[in-house]
């Protein structure tokens, strides 16, 4: 294969499967759900009962730890899951917030809302979560919080951070939006934190089309991330805290309730949620092994005693100086020429983008509801050397979840053919 010319060059292609996307899967269990539902005209639903009820519970018996099981709240997105838990955790202006540069903006985003600043942290180059290192660096007197992404699904390392923030006596917010499923020591992710956050965004693990849903041990932190999102009905019932019963009428201006039919997806995914990342770990390790050979290209490698929760996303890491300095741009194009899916990735680090650079004048001029804890000059830019490096060096392939035996083996062989003929692409 290697000695054939390359399709960019006229040569045959080395993908022929016609492999489309086969994400996210609805089979005939989620369409009956949410017929039941329709049928039943349930399109919403108050308080905590019904399917909503019935999918918090289960997640969080599936987030259970030596037989206790966390609070489960669910919300109309990750991103509103994320914002509750900062409002519960009592997050606001004056408080320092270490969170990853390499992350999704919906990580960050939500500590604008509550006035909180977010403080960039570098990422850690074997895994792409957050570097420890890096966040022992950025704490002062005024850090209230460290989050962590569980990006592309590997865990953080949740040892080493849980006493990181038990020694400075900081709240841990796990972002596992990624990683529904994932495990350290056989322990999920989501359950070393103070509070862990997931969307369940249609591309995810597990996919309910747009929702979230948080988990935590603390009944102070469940009842103020309850009374931002939700109200009246289910505020009443559930919140016994004084200061908080007599807002429960109104809650505190939001409106994040999970949708009924969301919620019975997310109940049928949650079934079947280990078996389909069972199937992703067995493609994507496929994937690693053919991949592994190929000089130029690094495949991700899962720690010891982890295990990825779906394999979110894959992103290989190129090494130009393997193949003679050929840019990366170059490089994918002659892979897609050979039926190969590759793009560059997106989340790119967060730490240089306009929203998180903003000063006090700036944001009063956009009418933004935070300008005022921000600063009158422009914030320093927080160094993340390490992700400003690796970023533009990795490549995002499809997370295969089917039967996918026949198209990974020639992936493979069109990676040996484009990296053996780098001296042609120059």
């Amino acid at each position: 294969m290697t000695n054939e010319p390359l399709a960019l060059h006229g040569g045959a292609p080395a993908v022929t499967d016609q492999w489309q996307q086969d994400w996210p899967f609805v089979g005939p269990e989620e369409i009956a759900a949410v017929t039941r539902l329709l049928e039943r005209r349930v399109l919403s639903i108050y308080d905590r009962s019904g399917i909503v009820a019935e999918f918090e519970d289960a997640f969080a018996s599936y987030h259970s730890v030596d037989g206790k099981t966390p609070l489960a709240l669910s919300h109309s997105s990750g991103t509103s899951s994320l914002h509750a838990a900062y409002f519960g955790l009592g997050l606001g202006p004056g408080d320092e917030v270490i969170v990853p540069t390499y992350t999704f903006l919906a990580t960050v985003t939500p500590l604008l809302q509550v006035g909180a600043t977010p403080v960039f942290a570098d990422l850690d180059p074997a895994n792409l979560t957050v570097d420890l290192g890096s966040v022992e660096s950025r704490i002062t007197s005024r850090t209230r919080a460290i989050v962590v992404t569980h990006m592309w699904g590997h865990p953080a390392d949740m040892a080493s951070l849980t006493a990181l923030a038990r020694r400075f006596q900081l709240h841990l917010v796990e972002d596992c939006s990624h990683a529904h499923g994932a495990t350290v020591d056989g322990r999920k992710v989501g359950t070393f934190g103070t509070v862990g956050c997931f969307s369940l965004e249609g591309h995810k693990a597990l996919a309910a089309g747009e929702g979230g849903i948080l988990i935590t041990r603390s009944r102070e932190v469940y009842e103020r991330a309850l009374m931002l999102g939700h109200f009246g009905r289910r505020a009443k019932d559930e919140v016994l805290d004084d200061s908080l019963r007599r807002f429960v009428e109104t809650g505190f201006g939001h409106k994040y309730r999970m949708h009924p039919l969301a919620a019975a997806i997310a109940l049928e995914q949650l079934k079947r949620l280990d078996d389909r990342n069972e199937r992703r770990r067995v493609n994507l390790e496929a994937l690693g092994a053919v991949l592994a050979p190929v000089p130029g290209v690094h495949p991700p490698r899962t720690a010891a005693r982890m295990t990825r929760g779906g394999w979110y996303g894959y992103k290989p890491r190129y090494a130009a100086d393997e193949l003679g300095g050929l840019p990366l741009a170059r490089f994918m194009t002659a892979l897609r020429a050979e039926g190969v899916k590759v793009k560059e990735p997106g989340s790119p680090p967060l730490h240089r983008l306009p929203v998180f650079r903003l000063t006090k004048s700036t944001a009063r001029d956009l009418a933004l509801p935070w300008a005022e804890t921000l600063p009158v000059c422009e914030p320093p830019l927080w160094e993340c050397p390490i992700a400003d490096e690796v970023y533009p060096q990795l490549m995002s392939l499809p997370t295969f979840s089917g039967d996918c035996s026949a198209v990974i083996a020639q992936y493979g062989r069109a990676f040996a053919k484009v990296a053996s003929q780098w001296r042609e692409l120059l």
